[in-house]
């Protein structure tokens, strides 16, 4: 599925959020607000990132219920401010004990508005609300799955390209890399982001197939082969700038790996396996281990040989472990 670009998305939030908006007040929804927010959780973003913003919004709304049920049965009618004193309270501790990252806000405005707002009649308010929560969020899955759908898995894997794509660049200039302390801290920060996307990734699929699938899978190997080829390809970065030669290495061998390498790297992006760099990257692999030393240990001046040769293996072993990414275009798993 060709991802949907930004004007048909804006027209649909726009046109639901409407058409929610109007059918509330057509209706009189007793705190029908609430199934509006509900809606435009889900629709700010694409489907996995507003699956967990969702479920942060639910799991909330249900700990401010909690928490002014508890709240109100303490304190009855005594203090407002002691009874939103304690909610909160009570909001924050079982939002820390749930592992919410944001939900706890909604749960403490739950508790501020109904103990604050409401007086005696607080109990109609967070059950209006939370009914309301519940459904907007459900209608948002709804339409964020049906109309114009984003996925995580079309986004996550964009970007994804994208860096094994600055990988490639890096192995085309190894070792002779610019300010490469800067080059690889970009790296690392661009394959923290994309780890950090991954349980929205996770959700999605197991929304859409019931369990987390094959893409999941491939996106998990991918950053692991990709960071060490990355972790590899620093190391060498600093250890080829040595004045030693590289006496270890037969000559020609590393612009040939790292011409493979390259090679591979690209055709993976693409969706092709790239055999024939995957076999050029396994006859490195035979030479680098024939020119190892043999079980004696090796002379301390020859760390620098070993170092250089281990990360070299390791290098081309990842090279050839990296899976492809789903075909372009309109690669089959992004929008089933």
């Amino acid at each position: 599925m060709k991802a949907p670009g930004r004007s048909a998305v804006i027209v649909r939030n726009g046109t639901v959020m409407a058409l929610v908006v109007a059918a509330c007040n057509h209706l009189a929804l007793p705190e029908g607000l609430f199934l509006a927010l509900g809606v435009l959780t889900i629709l700010e973003t694409d489907l996995g990132g507003g699956l967990l913003a969702g479920r942060e919004r639910i799991i909330g709304t249900l700990l401010g219920l909690l928490a002014v049920v508890i709240s109100a049965g303490i304190l009855g009618g005594l203090s407002s401010a002691l009874g939103v004193f304690l909610g909160l309270t009570l909001v924050r501790l079982f939002g820390f004990a749930a592992g919410l990252t944001s939900g706890f806000v909604v749960g403490g405005h739950m508790v501020a508005g109904s103990l604050m707002n409401h007086g005696d009649a607080w109990w109609h308010y967070v059950f209006w609300r939370m009914v309301m929560t519940i459904l907007g969020v459900i209608l948002g899955v709804v339409v964020s799955r049906q109309i114009v759908s984003q996925r995580s898995s079309s986004a996550w894997q964009a970007s994804c390209d994208g860096w094994l794509r600055d990988l490639a660049h890096v192995l085309e200039r190894l070792p002779g890399i610019p300010e490469p302390e800067q080059r690889f801290a970009s790296l690392r920060e661009h394959r923290n982001a994309l780890r950090r996307q991954l349980p929205q990734l996770a959700a999605e699929r197991t929304l859409i197939h019931g369990q987390p699938d094959e893409a999941v899978l491939r996106a998990q190997h991918q950053l692991q082969h990709g960071s060490t080829v990355m972790s590899a390809a620093r190391d060498l970065c600093l250890l080829l700038q040595e004045e030693a030669p590289v006496a270890w290495v037969p000559p020609g061998l590393i612009p040939r790996l790292m011409g493979a390498g390259r090679t591979r790297v690209e055709a993976l992006i693409q969706g092709r396996d790239a055999p024939d760099a995957a076999a050029d990257l396994r006859r490195c692999q035979e030479q680098l281990s024939a020119a190892l030393p043999g079980t004696d240990p090796p002379p301390q001046d020859a760390r620098n040989q070993l170092l250089i040769v281990s990360r070299l293996l390791l290098l081309s072993d990842a090279l050839i472990r990296l899976p492809r990414s789903p075909q372009h275009p309109g690669r089959p798993d992004a929008g089933r």
